[in-house]
């Protein structure tokens, strides 16, 4: 099934530009992605069968400990999603360098096999290229998939009744129906909406 929402990430981008004048460098440009993907780190310890996998005949369910997320990348030779290892243990900063060095073997087109490996939950940012929405195909074993839409300049409504223009994104996710029902989906994603929305509360459970 497929599930979607809508992102403000006018606070996120804010932090974005601060932690790049921090520690930011020509070798080190830090986007929205590793924020997205460390708040969904978080997240999954609150809901771990998101962070599960099923066997070929789906007679078994494993909760994995470690919070492998790929990334799906348009590459020389295709797709290719590599996946950042244990993002439960890094910082955002060490995300930001991983997924630098992920990025840069899968669009040039030589990667480790060990890299494509052991994935347990998927971002696409189909947004990069264009499009609002999508309906991702979940990446098995793993049983849910995320996808990114382009981030626009909206009209919203403040907390007086005014209108102001914010930052939004859609946020589109596919889950196994087969274990995850719709409001552990809804769920999970208010929790990592909440951390985005309000990365204040992303930086404090970091500590």
């Amino acid at each position: 099934f497929t599930f979607v929402d809508e992102l403000d990430v006018t606070e996120l981008m804010q932090l974005r530009r601060t932690l790049n004048e921090q520690h930011g460098s020509d070798d080190l440009k830090i986007t929205l992605m590793p924020l997205f993907i460390k708040a969904l780190s978080l997240a999954l310890k609150q809901f771990p069968v998101i962070n599960s996998s099923a066997n070929a005949d789906f007679t078994e369910l494993t909760y994995l400990a470690s919070h492998n997320i790929g990334m799906a990348v348009d590459g020389k030779t295709g797709l290719l999603v590599p996946n950042v290892k244990d993002v439960q243990q890094r910082s955002i900063v060490e995300i930001a360098q991983e997924i630098g060095r992920l990025t840069g073997a899968a669009r040039s087109g030589i990667i480790s096999p060990a890299d494509l490996k052991g994935g347990t939950l998927t971002v696409s940012n189909i947004g990069a290229i264009g499009g609002i929405s999508a309906a991702p195909i979940i990446n098995k074993p793993e049983v849910a998939i995320v996808a990114l839409g382009k981030i626009q300049g909206l009209p919203r409504f403040d907390s007086n009744g005014q209108l102001v223009e914010r930052q939004i994104m859609t946020v589109s996710w596919s889950g196994d129906h087969r274990v995850i029902d719709g409001a552990t989906m809804a769920r999970f994603n208010n929790h990592w909406k909440a951390y985005l929305e309000t990365p204040d509360t992303m930086m404090a459970n970091m500590i």
